[in-house]
């Protein structure tokens, strides 16, 4: 699938995310339909493609868990990415094991957005075949010659495979550092202390970038 054919779908019942959302998606060359809550959202969804949805975490009436699970049901190979806020580590983890594929966090940065749909474009080229130790090793491959997005997509790969291992987290919180991604970083080493609390890498990393802390959800 080209970029030019990939029809996305943003729901977010903030008018101005959805607007500003939409508009970095369409100037990428994605056709963009958009959504202001979850009823409305599953309609579209039943009666049209979306080759990837952008959901809200946080939305009124029906959340964006909520969505996703019903989006599962309707559509169970089509990518999800939650839109999360600062401190939503759990949720973005239970949206993960519901099925979503990745998580965006606000506010937006555009080169964040681009790397994130070619990632998904590339997942699905790839596949999920393959152990969680091969991806982390075809990764690590890929770092080694600064192939970052291709070595996203496999820490992606391995993550999905088995969400209970910390290190492709771990390893995605590394790569966001190298871009000059903190707060995503910071979120991916979170991630991987849900999935291992004990996980001293992470601790670490949170530590030295003066982050940990005792939070609720983590």
């Amino acid at each position: 699938m080209s970029q030019s054919q990939m029809h996305i779908l943003v729901v977010d019942d903030e008018r101005n995310i959805r607007k500003n959302l939409g508009m970095v998606l369409e100037v990428e060359g994605y056709k963009v339909d958009t959504s202001g809550n979850g009823d409305d959202a599953l309609l579209r969804i039943k009666e049209g493609h979306y080759d990837v949805a952008f959901i809200d975490i946080q939305m009124p009436k029906m959340n964006g868990l909520e969505l996703l699970r019903y989006v599962r049901g309707l559509r169970p190979k089509m990518p999800v990415v939650m839109l999360t806020a600062f401190g939503t580590v759990s949720k973005a983890v239970e949206a993960m094991k519901l099925g979503a594929v990745d998580f965006l966090e606000k506010p937006f940065d555009p080169k964040v957005i681009r790397l994130l749909c070619q990632e998904i474009l590339e997942r699905q080229k790839i596949g999920a075949s393959g152990t969680v130790d091969e991806f982390l090793h075809l990764a690590e491959l890929a770092r080694e010659r600064k192939a970052f997005t291709e070595a996203r997509v496999h820490l992606k790969i391995a993550m999905m495979r088995d969400l209970t291992r910390p290190e492709p987290y771990y390893q995605l919180g590394e790569l966001a550092e190298i871009e000059g991604q903190k707060p995503q970083a910071v979120q991916y080493y979170y991630m991987a202390l849900e999935a291992q609390p004990g996980f001293e890498p992470a601790r670490a990393a949170l530590t030295r970038l003066g982050r940990l802390k005792v939070r609720s959800n983590v």
